[in-house]
């Protein structure tokens, strides 16, 4: 009586076992940039609470940068897809206009605006089209500038606000063997910080309804020369080494970006006290000095093949939220030293394990910074361009205006082609 009694609760249990199991909903979701140590600690804050109290269970795929484009451009033609993604902000936008990305603002409305509002709002700009909005910032990517206190105190220059104290800092400091450093130098991510002067100048990289370059206007000539003239008359270094510059006092003022923060953190222990973090040199504007640079929002996005489109907002949403983030930004830290990870949402800020003064910095330039916006035309041809155009004048002294014309047109071109052939997606928006 009591084995049958056992057998009979036995297999109620595995019953109900199995139930439970089956009835677990999986999300595919593949992440870009990730690492498998950091994917595991996703996993981990997942299984804590998102797991139990939603039913839902994220399968999390870790991607290498290099192949991850192509990967998710064929899972978009074969309808083989995640249902969540983590991508490059321009591709986002370009599958989306394809028809192949969930527009999260259409199809979540008030929801989506609501869950939003602890985002940068600037780093919307690489994933929307139209009005249409393709993803959620996950993560981003800001430069601030470094210092070192030490050598500016000995050598009685206070710390740059405006790039006109920088040019007069700059023959100061190279009387003493030392110079300033912009963060890219004039190698493949030039654009990230001609971008930075372009916009504090006014300009920007399309025209408003993104069909024309934006760069042949007075305020993009004035920005490209001002950054170009750094180089040619201001001899600030092409190639610069940072981190050893910095370390030796070579740079001692430099910009850099935000992921070489924990190199200057970690590999300095030297210069604990001696050094700090600053926003970017700006440019004055009255009484106003504007410190607009280059940034990237790496966003959450979802496959419009995924059938749990439902579920994967509440994935979205959570992956997203200011308690994953908090998470996610104390235990990136604890779990991977040397790492520091920068959240997507303003309220995760006083967790970064760093210095409060490094903190509220750190915050002030995110909050100033902002993303390129996407149009239609290749982000990699169009950086191209730019980038031939800062080598023409820096390292072949072509006029300025003349290498930015020559870029404007080729952009131009670019544009008429791609406008062209996506005319068909394009029209769907502009009904909207």
């Amino acid at each position: 009586m009591k084995k049958g009694s056992s057998a009979v609760f036995l297999l109620v249990f595995l019953l109900l076992f199995s139930t439970s199991v089956a009835s677990a909903l999986e999300l595919k979701v593949w992440m870009v940039g990730i690492s498998n140590e950091q994917a595991k600690i996703i996993e981990e804050i997942l299984a804590e609470d998102f797991i139990p109290n939603t039913g839902l269970e994220p399968s999390i795929d870790p991607l290498p940068w290099a192949d991850a484009d192509r990967r998710m451009l064929l899972a978009a033609a074969s309808g083989d897809t995640p249902d969540v993604a983590l991508m490059s902000g321009l591709l986002a936008a370009e599958l989306g206009v394809r028809g192949a990305m969930v527009d999260l603002k259409k199809e979540f409305g008030s929801d989506f605006t609501d869950h939003i509002q602890d985002s940068f709002p600037n780093a919307f700009r690489t994933y929307e089209f139209q009005g249409a909005v393709f993803g959620v910032p996950f993560q981003m990517t800001v430069s601030p500038m470094f210092y070192r206190l030490d050598i500016l105190e000995e050598m009685g220059i206070p710390k740059p606000d405006t790039w006109d104290e920088v040019k007069s800092m700059i023959p100061k400091l190279q009387s003493n063997q030392m110079n300033f450093a912009l963060a890219y130098g004039i190698d493949a991510e030039s654009f990230r910080d001609f971008q930075m002067f372009l916009w504090q100048n006014g300009g920007d990289m399309y025209t408003e309804d993104r069909t024309q370059s934006g760069w042949d206007t007075p305020e993009s000539l004035k920005a490209f020369k001002e950054y170009t003239d750094l180089y040619t008359e201001y001899k600030i270094p092409q190639v610069p080494q940072h981190f050893e510059g910095f370390r030796r006092g070579e740079l001692p003022v430099l910009c850099a970006p935000s992921w070489t923060y924990a190199n200057y953190t970690i590999g300095l222990p030297d210069l604990v006290g001696k050094y700090t973090v600053s926003i970017v040199p700006g440019t004055k504007k009255g009484d106003v000095v504007d410190h607009t640079n280059w940034a990237a929002g790496t966003p959450l996005t979802m496959f419009q093949y995924s059938k749990h489109k439902k579920e994967a907002w509440i994935l979205i949403k959570y992956l997203t939220s200011s308690d994953f983030q908090k998470k996610y930004t104390t235990l990136i830290s604890q779990k991977i030293p040397g790492t520091f990870y920068f959240p997507s949402t303003k309220s995760a800020y006083p967790s970064m394990p760093i210095p409060e003064e490094h903190r509220k910095v750190l915050l002030q330039v995110a909050e100033a910074s902002t993303t390129p916006p996407f149009a239609i035309a290749s982000e990699m041809v169009v950086n191209r361009y730019i980038q031939f155009a800062i080598n023409e004048v820096v390292v072949q002294k072509l006029d300025p205006d003349l290498a930015l014309k020559k870029a404007t047109d080729q952009m131009n071109s670019d544009l008429k082609t791609r406008i062209a052939e996506y005319n068909r997606f394009i029209k769907k928006y502009s009904k909207q």
